[in-house]
């Protein structure tokens, strides 16, 4: 029994001794992800930043840190865009978190020159990248980054500008006009619908206005766009009078159903309207002369007594009486 016995405990300081041979790993408590860096805006589709007529730009998009730890987190943040975009943009530089928390930042859109915003086509994207850098004192210990595309909104502005020829416009007849489809957008643009608008006076037309309708119009004076020309013919009928006429000239959008016009001044020459014919002084007038010379003839042929030439007949009377008196 005592040999058992002893045979046991050699055998258990036999295995207790082996097991203490065996290295065994140190198991460190799991912390799980230290930190993370993601977006708060929806980044799944393009961000557009708003930009109206003035080509004024606004917009912001905000990020989170989230730290997964129990001791603080600092970080540096840097931005970048990958093609030059038409707005400027902004951001903290370091962020703090503090432990198992969640902390957001914004970065924020706003404008530049007004020539330079029309220079980028909306059709394009610009991706920006945010880089967070985990820094120990002055060592970095880990970064991440997060990346989204950014753009900006189609812009419409078409309008018409004419230039008046220097001939004159008489009526009965017709005049050409130079029309410049000015599109201050910032996108192609085509006409939807044109027309033309005639205040007091309703001779005047302008025939083939309505041939504008889809007319392409390229961007005026940036991306490389080509200026785009009309002729436009102004009709004034015969019996147009003389008049100072205003025009109005319409153009309708097709990218942004809007309707923009501009108007101006034409005078037209109407035909010198022919007065009545007063009856012809030539018979009239030497009728009546005839007439008040014959009158004039004939009054001086008449005899004619005056006051002297009658007292001198009655004093021949008188004395031929007083003569036959004495005899």
């Amino acid at each position: 029994m005592k040999q058992y016995s002893v045979v046991v405990m050699l055998t258990l300081l036999l295995g207790c001794s082996l097991l203490s041979s065996i290295p065994v790993q140190a198991q460190l408590p799991d912390d799980g992800p230290v930190w993370t860096l993601g977006w708060a805006t929806d980044m799944d589709s393009t961000y557009i930043v708003e930009m109206d007529l003035g080509w004024d730009a606004k917009g912001e998009i905000v990020a989170y840190i989230e730290n997964n730890r129990m001791s603080p987190l600092e970080i540096t943040l840097s931005y970048e865009f990958d093609s030059w975009v038409p707005f400027t943009f902004s951001g903290p530089d370091s962020l703090s978190v503090a432990g198992n928390a969640n902390e957001t930042f914004t970065i924020t859109f706003d404008s530049i020159d007004d020539d330079a915003a029309r220079e980028y086509n909306p059709d394009n994207t610009s991706t920006i990248a945010i880089t967070a850098e985990e820094k120990v004192g002055d060592a970095p210990t880990s970064s991440q980054e997060i990346e989204g595309d950014v753009s900006v909104p189609r812009i419409f502005d078409l309008r018409p500008i004419v230039t008046l020829p220097d001939e004159d416009l008489f009526s009965g007849s017709w005049i050409e006009l130079s029309a410049k489809l000015s599109n201050n957008g910032n996108a192609g643009d085509a006409v939807k619908q044109a027309s033309v608008q005639f205040r007091s006076c309703p001779h005047l037309s302008m025939p083939g206005v309505e041939d504008l309708k889809n007319k392409v119009v390229e961007i005026t004076d940036a991306q490389n766009g080509k200026d785009t020309y009309v002729t436009l013919r102004l009709e004034a009928s015969g019996s147009q009078p003389n008049r100072v006429c205003e025009i109005t000239l319409s153009l309708t959008s097709e990218g942004d159903d809007a309707s923009r016009s501009t108007t101006f001044e034409v005078e037209v020459m109407g035909a010198e309207e022919n007065e009545p014919s007063a009856p012809s002084s030539g018979t009239d007038e030497n009728d009546d002369t005839d007439d008040s010379d014959s009158l004039s003839q004939e009054s001086n042929t008449l005899p004619w007594v005056g006051g002297i030439e009658l007292l001198m007949m009655f004093s021949l009377a008188a004395l031929s009486r007083r003569m036959n008196f004495k005899d």
